[in-house]
């Protein structure tokens, strides 16, 4: 009983490290364009993000975030607007269909790559 708890034990443990190992974090700042033409998306550890949409804005796109699948949701904290993303190994790929239409001066469209 005890070589069957210790074995089951390591088991998990082993699951336990390859698990976190493969976990990519999202957390950082994803960039679209240069200049005046830029937007930028930084997603914080705890789950809240802001989303500078354009230089010129005085918009700032602040809330929480959330993950299903692939997918990507930002939901601005006073409820108004949602950004939805699809996640790929090269950044975030805006999804304009899913999303709130006021981009704030934003010069990006459905498809533009955030890395």
């Amino acid at each position: 009983m005890k070589k069957i708890f210790l074995i089951a034990a390591t088991i998990l443990l082993i699951t336990a490290i390859f698990c976190s190992c493969n976990k990519k974090s999202l957390s950082g700042t994803y960039t679209f364009g240069e200049g005046v033409n830029s937007s930028e998306v930084t997603l914080n550890e705890d789950g809240s993000f802001e989303f500078v949409f354009s230089p010129i804005s005085s918009y700032l796109g602040v809330g929480k975030f959330t993950v299903s699948g692939d997918r990507l949701t930002l939901r601005t904290s006073d409820g108004q607007y949602h950004y939805v993303f699809r996640i790929t190994d090269s950044g975030l790929v805006f999804d304009a269909d899913a999303s709130s239409d006021m981009l704030w001066f934003g010069e990006f469209a459905d498809g533009a790559l955030f890395n």
